[in-house]
């Protein structure tokens, strides 16, 4: 197997540096590190291990299209996985999973005959499970990318838990456009959901669930979903299920 030339490598739920050992040795070894907008805590000790990371954020500007920010990314990245490997992409939890610029970055790899290696972390969905109590096994659990749940018309199990993630990206439009909550923008996912659940049905917001400060779940019914809205930001979750809710406040 020939040794990867760009490296995935997640570092945990937000703040909370749960960079595993496999990718802390993979840093020591990488020719550079690129992330995007590191949390402060990790940026604090990649500099104690003495590792300078690159910030990939200033190619989400303000207008610019999603497709031609992936495109400038992929380029950079991956010229430094060609000539002087490897590289190294740093993100939150799993890097493939609801991550479409790390999908992206892999189909390219691919077509350049890079070679890559993933090694996931803890990801958000591993603590949201916990956070709200359900044994996966038991119950079974649906993950949708809330846009592509409707756009899509994603077949719903009612009779199995259902997270929705990238909630707030529903009303961002733009690379670095500001998320503006806008109950207007949720019509279709709610229209969507209505399909599936009773009007009475309670929704449940899973706020950040790396923050003990901002995992207090708030509920509403499908029918107030609006009563929600205001509260979203980067890391809200969607959680439905017929049968169990975990207990929420208002």
């Amino acid at each position: 197997m020939a040794r990867p030339a760009l490296i995935l490598a997640g570092y945990g739920v937000g703040d909370s540096l749960q960079l595993t050992v496999e990718a802390q040795r993979a840093l020591g070894r990488a020719s550079r590190v690129f992330a995007i907008g590191l949390p402060p805590n990790l940026d604090r000790f990649l500099r104690s291990q003495r590792v300078t990371s690159t910030d990939l954020a200033p190619f989400f500007a303000a207008g610019r299209p999603f497709a031609e920010v992936y495109l400038d990314i992929a380029d950079t990245v991956l010229r430094q996985a060609a000539e002087d490997p490897p590289a190294l992409l740093l993100a939150e939890g799993n890097p493939l999973l609801s991550n479409s610029l790390n999908r992206f970055l892999m189909v390219k790899a691919r077509e350049r005959k890079i070679a890559t290696q993933v090694l996931p972390a803890v990801s958000p969905i591993d603590s949201l499970i916990c956070q709200v109590g359900l044994d996966v096994g038991t119950f079974g659990l649906q993950v949708f990318d809330a846009r592509r749940l409707y756009e899509r018309e994603m077949p719903v199990q009612p009779a199995v838990p259902l997270l929705l993630l990238q909630v707030a990206g529903i009303a961002a439009a733009e690379a670095a456009g500001p998320i503006e909550p806008r109950p207007e923008a949720y019509r279709p996912l709610v229209e969507y959901l209505s399909r599936h659940y009773p009007a009475n049905h309670p929704v449940v917001h899973l706020a950040n669930s790396s923050d003990p400060q901002a995992t207090a779940a708030a509920a509403a019914p499908l029918s107030a979903f609006d009563s929600l809205v205001p509260a979203f930001g980067p890391a809200s979750t969607l959680f439905v299920d017929l049968l169990r809710q975990p207990a929420a406040s208002r």
